[in-house]
């Protein structure tokens, strides 16, 4: 099939590093959701204590526990201000940007019959963003190597009239490598030992919303279940920059640009339960089902160069204007997620909420519509499964919030914690996350207003490309600060809940 070897090229650029951050297998598959202020501020511990929308997307059964109709918006903001260091050269990037948190409606309807132990059913509709990819971080410096080696070391075994529109051939055409016996070499004195000026920025925006649909029901006041089907809405937009200059060279210049666009709708369920052990005690459980994503997956390049060739500057510019998109679907599932949790409530004084999060993004797959699956392409994707399988483990989230009721005022204070999802570490590298976040709110009789902020500490690694002969290496740090504003009106309350 003609997009057979696209097909893979496509996949390769995107899976061939298990700490790259784009990968999609873990960029598609996390969720760390700035849904409303008050489970913002509360480190999204609500499994197990509930009344917040927010809960919708982690146990549902918390819908439940709702005795009024209400009505809420969530509108707030994202700074984030990442550095990098490669072989000593630090490089510092801010990214500020409007964030949306959630609309929703719950309607509590009490049930009529007086011989039932269910006191109502509860309906929820909520539009809730899950995820943000926002990202921009640049790095710069002098080391040995060159991107045109991969480009070369990628297209080995390939025919010239066959190479990829996307990186070979425009390296080929512009007389950055030439053919040889078996493969190809990079051309103006490039090599292992041989010096550039590197910099990259790659700037990515996009993000997870999800309208889901919640049912639940209160039983006697001690059990509460819930179900969410959620469908999801995503889009990721990532621009690359890549250049290499040289003074001391025949090779001059690269400027390799890139663009990737993915977008998918995705649906998936949610179900859970609490249970109040007594007036001070409440457990909660809840599962979801993987979320299974049709994608449309956009990629295209641009490549202009310099280079001495047989004493003549030659100037090329292969603009990505010019050039079509390669465009593939396929489909993804992400991983099951478990969670338990507990909460202690203090009547009239406040809580203390504790949730833990299991899920394995090794999970994850990937798969190819029906006419895209050639015994090549399968067993492509087959390896690239596995890859991901091996890449990446099981990770463990705990979450940490607690409030205090100081009349109509409320002061809270959360914790999140998530475990490296690597199989293999990187040295100087922790991946771990840690959010920090507070915030207040007031409560009136018919109408309510929360604000929170959230500071995420988190670092990474990264690698503009792989060649067998030599690494780049670029180590970051992420400090990103979140502010939230929800408003709120009860628009009917329950005679019990005064």
């Amino acid at each position: 099939m003609k997009s057979t070897f696209i097909l893979i090229f496509f996949f390769f650029i995107y899976s061939q590093s298990q700490a790259q951050v784009t990968s999609d297998a873990l960029l598609f598959s996390e969720n760390h959701q700035t849904v409303t202020a008050r489970s913002m501020a509360l480190g999204n511990a609500l499994g197990a204590l509930g009344g917040d929308m927010s809960t919708a997307n982690l146990n549902p059964a918390g819908m439940a526990i709702y005795r009024r109709m209400e009505l809420g918006l969530s509108l707030g903001a994202m700074f984030d201000n990442t550095t990098t260091n490669f072989l000593g050269n630090q490089t510092k990037d801010r990214l500020s940007q409007f964030s949306f948190g959630n609309v929703g409606l719950v309607i509590a309807a009490p049930t009529r019959r007086s011989r039932t132990d269910w006191k109502s059913v509860n309906i929820g509709l909520t539009f809730n963003r899950i995820s943000n990819f926002a990202r921009n971080f640049t790095y710069q410096g002098v080391s040995t190597g060159s991107r045109v080696q991969s480009f070369a070391e990628n297209s080995a075994g390939v025919s010239t009239k066959n190479l990829d529109p996307y990186e070979g051939w425009l390296a080929y055409n512009a007389y950055l490598m030439d053919s040889v016996a078996g493969g190809y070499i990079p051309n103006g004195g490039l090599s292992d030992t041989s010096y550039t000026y590197k910099y990259q920025n790659v700037r990515r925006t996009g993000g997870v919303n999800e309208l889901g649909f919640t049912i639940g029901g209160n039983y006697n006041n001690k059990l509460y279940l819930a179900a969410t089907i959620g469908v999801d809405f995503m889009e990721m937009n990532e621009d690359r920059l890549y250049q290499e200059t040289s003074d001391s060279l025949d090779f001059r210049a690269l400027d390799f640009t890139e663009n990737r666009n993915v977008k998918g709708t995705g649906i998936n369920l949610k179900v859970g339960m609490i249970y109040r052990i007594n007036k001070l005690v409440r457990v909660g459980f809840a599962v979801h089902t993987p979320t299974a994503y049709r994608l449309i997956d956009s990629y295209n390049t641009g490549l202009y160069g310099e280079i001495v060739y047989d004493s003549v500057l030659q100037k090329t510019n292969y603009a990505m204007e010019d050039a079509e998109p390669y465009v593939l679907q396929h489909d993804l599932a992400t991983p099951w997620v478990f969670m338990g949790s507990v909460g202690v409530v203090i009547p009239k004084r406040g809580f203390i909420g504790l949730d833990v999060e299991y899920s394995d993004y090794g999970w994850a797959s990937f798969s190819l519509l029906a006419d895209e699956r050639t015994a090549a392409n399968n067993q492509f994707i087959n390896d690239l499964n596995r890859r991901v399988e091996s890449s990446y483990k099981g990770v463990l989230k705990a979450r940490l919030g607690a409030e205090i009721a100081l009349g109509l005022a409320r002061i809270r204070l959360g914790y999140q914690f998530q475990t490296s999802p690597y199989e293999i570490g990187i040295d100087g590298v922790t991946d771990l996350r840690h959010d920090i976040s507070a915030g207040f709110g007031l409560r009136w009789k018919h109408f309510y207003l929360d604000f929170a902020y959230s500071h995420t500490l988190k670092d990474f690694e990264y690698s503009p490309y792989t060649s067998s002969t030599t690494i780049q290496r670029i180590t970051g740090a992420s400090q990103t600060g979140h502010a939230m504003l929800t408003i709120g009106a009860l628009i009917f309350r329950d005679r019990s809940d005064s």
